[in-house]
């Protein structure tokens, strides 16, 4: 049964189904909309976005829908218009409360319309389930506010630019953040246009960030990649820091541990290097396993077009990072029945807002981290009282 929410609030939950209006619940027996939404959380439902690699309704619109969607989209926009000039908060009524029911009924039969073709005309993606799950688990992150310390970002204002904008995009507002999930070819999330810039926060500016419970939790794997590489190659996970074992088992000589690191990712993301000729890591076996010619085909189900000189790049960053993914949606989900919860997604890993309730829980998401889909993988920990002060400890 197709149908659209009319609300994404807490306490609008009216939904738009055949024709009728249903006022104030979620009824049974729902399978199809356009997007996600926090109400729908543990319900089978498709959504149609997902076909179409996260666009807009407005950008995925059929053409024969065009001139009906637009009409009804400038409507609504003049209603916003109208609400913005009459100094009505939208955040404190429900949308469906203070726009007229036969204009309503208009708009989201014509929104019912686009998605019902998209179901029609696209074909679900390979890794559709994969993306259902990251969807939802990035959603619920993002009804968290960041807990910003504004006071200090304004006191550096005056001497840093970076945190001038910060404190002017974010200082009198409440931060989120909001994930893209499409941002690129790879599957890497981004952030979207005003989304908290978590992903590229400047070092010094992120120890004015707080975690609203206790203290914060990083999980992040030890040299994701890397990792990833042996895991697709079927070889054993080494149980001690990657670098430090390469030393002893690849180059077989003496190294520093960042002289390692810099010297592997050299050759590894470098078709022409001969630097290191091993079995562990063997970058002709990886391609003729997963790259047709014109496209990776990951291990998560993507399909990613690349040239020959990327292939291998985009095998490793998207499968690292899918992986990521996957560790993160479990730990979201295992954290919904404490008082913590994933605060951000930061490249290679997770960050948990953690309640000194739920320190003995530690030891169990650790590993819940580490048991990934391709293999066990060594996990680094590190706490602190802001994101700025994360300090590494081992158990």
């Amino acid at each position: 049964m197709l149908f659209q929410l009319m609300d994404n609030k807490i306490d609008c939950a009216g939904t738009y189904l055949s024709g009728q209006f249903v006022w104030d619940k979620i009824p049974d027996g729902i399978t199809k909309t356009w997007s996600y939404s926090d109400h729908l959380y543990g319900r089978d439902i498709e959504y149609a976005n997902l076909l179409v690699s996260g666009k807009s309704i407005d950008a995925a619109c059929p053409e024969h829908l065009r001139e009906r969607w637009d009409f009804v989209k400038n409507l609504m926009r003049a209603h916003f218009r109208a609400f913005s000039t009459s100094k009505i908060n939208l955040d404190d009524v429900c949308f469906y409360d203070v726009v007229p029911r036969k204009q309503l009924q208009h708009y989201f039969e014509a929104r019912n319309d686009i998605t019902q073709w998209v179901f029609d005309h696209v074909d679900r993606p390979a890794n559709y389930n994969f993306l259902k799950r990251i969807q939802a688990a990035t959603r619920e992150l993002k009804q968290r506010p960041v807990n910003l310390n504004s006071f200090a970002i304004y006191c550096c204002s005056a001497d840093d630019p970076k945190a001038k904008q910060l404190y002017d995009q974010f200082g009198e507002t409440t931060p989120y953040v909001d994930y893209d999930i499409f941002g690129t070819i790879t599957g890497r999330m981004t952030t979207k246009k005003n989304s908290f810039p978590i992903l590229n926060l400047k070092t010094e500016l992120k120890k004015h960030v707080r975690p609203t419970n206790d203290v914060f939790l990083e999980l992040d794997f030890n040299a994701a990649e890397v990792r990833t590489m042996l895991a697709l190659q079927g070889h054993k996970q080494p149980e001690e820091d990657i670098h430090e074992w390469n030393i002893k088992n690849v180059f077989k000589k003496e190294l520093s541990r960042d002289k390692a690191k810099t010297k592997l990712f050299a050759w590894l993301y470098n078709p022409e290097s001969q630097a290191i000729q091993s079995d562990f890591y063997d970058r002709d076996n990886l391609r003729e396993k997963y790259y047709d010619g014109e496209k990776v085909q990951t291990p998560f189900g993507r399909s990613i077009p690349a040239p020959i000189r990327k292939a291998l790049n985009y095998l490793l960053q998207s499968s690292s990072s899918d992986n990521t993914m996957d560790r993160f949606c479990e730990i979201s989900n295992f954290l919904r029945a404490t008082r913590s919860h994933v605060a951000f997604v930061v490249h290679d890993s997770v960050v948990i807002d953690l309640h000194k309730d739920d320190r003995r829980l530690i030891p169990e998401l650790v590993n819940m981290f580490g048991d990934t889909k391709l293999g066990k993988f060594k996990v680094n920990c590190s706490l602190g009282k802001n994101l700025g002060s994360m300090k590494e400890f081992k158990w």
